[in-house]
């Protein structure tokens, strides 16, 4: 822990001085030993008020830690199966970080129009407002939400926050579409559907343009999800794929030293996938770790086709409300 005086007052409990810089954020020992325990204990049980108790509980003081941006990051050879302390810490602390960014997504709204590297500067999280109770929300909205929110999940890991400024933001410029169109599609296999698209139903992408048939536009919604399902992709897979695939040292425009910090920790995240597989699958695991890796080139897919529809539709009818976390130049 880097020690950090004068920093005033812990962000979690909002009464200790803050002693340090811990797990992604500025906090007190209290708090900082509160996480680790409730990490490796999972003894985090919802709140009896809904979240509205006076005196916060486990799980309302654990839910600030999230809010917060606090992140586990093991440093262990998770590749030695039998060590599986590591590895359940790190699935208990991203599935609740998973739960955050959807409900983001679900119920807030983002107020201003930042650029990726501005959003990259920031140090903690991103401040969304709660979204007005039938606040309708159109294909603009709901890509904006959608991409805010997947900015400010993968923003926090160790492996991001590690790098430089501009590395950082090369990172997340080249790798929160992809995340958001992951999200998508497990969503819709979450639902039984077999089709991404936003949470009301609606579609990802514009429709009713020349030069793009309905058969391009119907394998645009369903390649990957088909995929998912027949893989039978489970939640604690879709994790820890999102950290392997979306900690990618082959990115465009990192730097040397920005290559090493990822490659070293995509090692990690990956031994942790391979670790699941071999504890769910047995002698089947290291089949499983590969088709699961398949995905990625499926993903890659279908995000070069959503930006060709997006691309011919704006030749078209030009988006006059395009946000700059979409401007990819």
């Amino acid at each position: 822990m880097l020690a950090i005086e004068g920093q005033g007052v812990c962000s979690i409990c909002n009464r200790r001085e803050v002693t340090g810089y811990s797990y992604g954020v500025l906090c007190c020992s209290a708090c900082k030993m509160f996480f680790r325990r409730s990490l490796f204990m999972r003894n985090v049980h919802p709140c009896r008020t809904g979240g509205n108790c006076v005196r916060k509980c486990r799980f309302c003081r654990f839910k600030r830690c999230i809010e917060a941006g606090m992140t586990f990051t093991p440093t262990e050879n998770l590749s030695d199966i039998s060590n599986i302390d590591s590895l359940s810490a790190l699935l208990f602390n991203l599935a609740h970080q998973e739960s955050h960014r959807e409900f983001q997504v679900m119920n807030c709204l983002f107020v201003g129009d930042p650029t990726v590297a501005e959003i990259a500067e920031e140090s903690g999280p991103l401040r969304l407002t709660p979204r007005p109770l039938n606040h309708p929300m159109n294909l603009a909205e709901w890509t904006f939400i959608t991409g805010i929110s997947s900015l400010n999940y993968l923003k926090k890991f160790s492996h991001a926050t590690n790098l430089n400024q501009s590395d950082r933001s090369n990172l997340l410029k080249y790798s929160f579409f992809d995340f958001s169109i992951f999200t998508d599609a497990m969503r819709a296999q979450y639902r039984n559907q077999e089709y991404i698209s936003f949470p009301d139903g609606s579609d990802v992408v514009r429709t009713g343009f020349v030069g793009v048939s309905d058969q391009f536009l119907n394998s645009l919604r369903c390649r990957l999800v088909a995929r998912i399902n027949d893989l039978r992709v489970t939640k604690e897979e879709f994790l820890l794929l999102s950290l392997v695939f979306f900690c990618n040292p082959g990115l465009r425009n990192i730097s040397e030293s920005g290559r090493g910090i990822l490659n070293s920790y995509q090692k990690i995240y990956s031994s942790a996938l391979l670790q699941y597989c071999m504890m769910t699958y047995n002698r089947n695991g290291p089949s499983r770790f590969t088709d699961l890796l398949s995905l990625y080139n499926v993903i890659v897919k279908t995000k070069l086709d959503i930006s060709y529809v997006f691309l011919l539709s704006s030749i078209q009818n030009p988006c006059a409300d395009l946000k700059k976390i979409y401007v990819f130049r």
